[in-house]
């Protein structure tokens, strides 16, 4: 049986999705599926059998195991800060400030982030949302994610993203512009 973790779960709906390593997409799982019509949590870990459905892979006879986890969003936004966290660190360490570190380390990780966003396009799969990618770019990330934009060929052609970016950039700089005019 495989197993895998509720991504996305709609009480008042009754239906949600399942993220396993076994599939390539999310399974559809309805509430009508689990025993005792047992409700669903994000992070849950479920074990569960497949059936071909109308639309696609639907979950049947669902158990749910042990206690609720992490969600797949939860875990991957906190091992992006726990890397800017030790990468802030080590810079900080090998010389750079406090700023400097975080600055540099928010850059490199929004990079990766966007070239990890383009292999998936690239191959199909499962993507990182836009208002991930345009966060990141607000946090202090714009320059890796121009970078990243430049060099990889990606969302550079889509005006719903690059005018939210061009946004926040042309605000990063009217911010840094003042800090530096007031010498701060």
């Amino acid at each position: 049986m495989p197993r895998g973790v509720i991504s996305k779960f709609e009480r008042d709906r009754g239906f949600g999705f399942i993220r396993s390593a076994d599939y390539l997409t999310d399974v559809f799982v309805h509430i009508s599926d689990l025993p005792g019509r047992a409700e669903l949590r994000a992070g849950q870990r479920v074990e569960f059998e497949v059936e071909e459905g109308d639309r696609g892979l639907r979950a049947v006879r669902v158990k749910t195991l042990g206690m609720r986890g992490l969600s797949p969003k939860m875990s991957a936004g906190l091992g992006l800060g726990l890397v800017l966290g030790v990468l802030a660190y080590g810079l900080h360490r090998a010389g750079l400030t406090w700023v400097g570190g975080v600055l540099v380390g928010i850059n490199a990780v929004t990079f990766g982030v966007y070239a990890w966003d383009k292999r998936k396009a690239v191959a199909e799969h499962r993507r990182v949302p836009e208002a991930v990618l345009l966060g990141l770019a607000l946090l202090g990330g714009s320059l890796g994610a121009g970078v990243a934009m430049k060099l990889l060929r990606h969302k550079t052609r889509k005006p719903s993203f690059l005018v939210p970016f061009f946004i926040i950039m042309g605000l990063q700089v009217v911010a840094v512009s003042a800090f530096w005019y007031r010498g701060v």
